[in-house]
């Protein structure tokens, strides 16, 4: 017997391109609840956007942060207790990333040859303008821990070149729905498996990893699932998976898609009717 796990994407994901609302997807989530499946926010956002967030979808599973860089898991939670407490007390907590600062040090020699626009050069008003967040929510998405997001002004193939020096760093580059990311030598793939271990200990029995996303910065993770699915976008074409033929394309966009697919996952493993 096998345990269902489940590891999500957000914006364009579960949450609306558009309107970052995930209202179409409350029925397969009122199921995870009934079901008490963990479902796992996996996503670029930061501790301090998924905090409101996550009491909004009444979620209060573990939770990554700045695409793999970290794994809050709640204080309350009985997995992996050997872990300590983060110094707000309310999680404990899993790092797999440099710190921000370190990112910006090596960026710092890069913006006089590459041309792009980092967070820590925005105004909360600025990034508000280009996303559509109000600005309490870019002040959020501003504060990184482990990684920053750019948006990228110049060629795909001064992209490479970029991502090439910042390799030799031992940092890497990932695009996302809307930023392209410099972060360290971990990822959203490294976080869901490194869970699905601690869940398989606390349960006493294998986990099936079911992952879902819609961006490039998703194809580790869901390269590296048992279910792979990935959720269409009303804004650009669906990332190629490599090495995986089993990929499963939602037909609709965002939340109902993401509603479809959990929908289905759990008719065909007979955990739901």
């Amino acid at each position: 017997m096998s345990r269902l796990l489940i590891s999500t994407d957000l914006d364009g994901t579960l949450l609306d391109h558009n309107s970052y609302s995930a209202e179409a997807a409350q029925p397969a989530l009122l199921k995870l609840r009934q079901l008490q499946i963990p479902w796992v926010l996996n996503t670029s956002k930061t501790l301090a956007e998924l905090e409101p967030l996550r009491q909004q979808l009444e979620h209060n599973h573990p939770f990554v942060v700045e695409n793999g860089a970290a794994i809050y898991i709640p204080t309350d939670s009985p997995l992996a207790p050997d872990l300590s407490p983060d110094p707000g007390g309310k999680y404990r907590c899993k790092i797999f990333g440099p710190s921000r600062r370190r990112i910006l040090l090596a960026l710092e020699p890069l913006s006089q040859r590459y041309r792009f626009t980092g967070f820590s050069a925005l105004s909360a008003e600025r990034l508000a303008d280009i996303t559509g967040l109000t600005p309490e929510e870019a002040r959020q998405a501003m504060a990184r821990q482990f990684t920053e997001p750019l948006i990228w002004e110049d060629s795909r193939a001064a992209l490479h070149d970029f991502a090439s020096e910042l390799s030799l760093l031992n940092f890497q580059v990932q695009r996302g729905g809307r930023f392209t990311h410099v972060m360290g030598r971990c990822d959203k793939a490294d976080a869901m498996r490194w869970l699905a271990e601690q869940y398989s200990i606390l349960w006493g029995e294998p986990v099936t990893c079911m992952a879902l996303g819609d961006g490039d910065n998703d194809v580790g993770m869901l390269q590296k699932a048992d279910l792979p699915v990935l959720v269409r976008s009303p804004s650009h074409a669906p990332p190629q998976v490599p090495g995986r033929t089993d990929v499963v394309v939602t037909e609709q966009p965002g939340p109902a898609g993401w509603n479809d697919a959990v929908s289905c996952a759990l008719q065909q493993l007979g955990l739901a009717t």
